[in-house]
């Protein structure tokens, strides 16, 4: 599940703007992507719990990722609101971030199955508030909420499953992060820029 947004309504340049729910259109957010290696160990953790609780979810392999900040969903992507985010991207600075998830639990209103954990909560956290006071900077309403539980989704499914903790963690070091661009109503993610973090 991805962090729910906040209703902000239409603003004067639609930056930001939620006042619908798209089933298809183009959703813009900044988050991290695992490597390799880990999105396989992520398919390996949600291949068996398919297989212990009879999901019927499909793994999101090609759109693994801790989403940062959501920026909006459109009807269709504004080429202004792009080019804001991007400023707002190029202005923030951070070193690499150890990411670290050790449970597996469901949120229930997505009906989300994730990996979550508390490490690299504290530093992704602040890259979050610095990505958005510069959105802000840019033209963007306020998009700070209290409640971040960095996460990764590994499919969406009806029945619940009981939180437990993984016999290994899923861990990785980020060294980027990314602007992406996600199809609604498709398994479509498009990388718009990345960033280092360097320090």
């Amino acid at each position: 599940m991805n962090q729910m947004p906040l209703d902000f309504g239409d603003d004067k340049n639609g930056l930001g703007r939620r006042s619908e729910s798209y089933a298809s259109g183009d959703r813009l957010f900044f988050a991290l992507c695992p490597p390799d290696a880990v999105e396989q160990q992520a398919a390996a953790i949600a291949d068996d719990y398919r297989r212990a609780f009879s999901l019927s979810g499909m793994p999101r392999l090609t759109t693994l990722h801790v989403t940062i900040i959501w920026v909006g969903d459109y009807a269709r992507l504004p080429e202004d609101v792009v080019f804001a985010a991007l400023q707002a991207g190029a202005t923030v600075e951070s070193a690499p971030i150890a990411m670290s998830f050790d449970r597996i639990m469901r949120f229930p209103q997505a009906r989300a199955l994730v990996i979550c954990g508390e490490g690299g909560r504290k530093p992704l956290t602040r890259l979050r508030v610095q990505l958005g006071v510069s959105m802000h900077n840019a033209g963007f309403p306020h998009n700070i909420g209290g409640n971040f539980k960095p996460h990764m989704t590994l499919l969406y499914d009806r029945k619940a499953v009981p939180t437990a903790a993984l016999d290994t963690p899923v861990s990785w070091t980020a060294s980027e992060f990314l602007l992406i661009h996600s199809v609604l109503g498709k398994t479509e993610h498009r990388i718009i820029d990345r960033w280092p973090l360097l320090g």
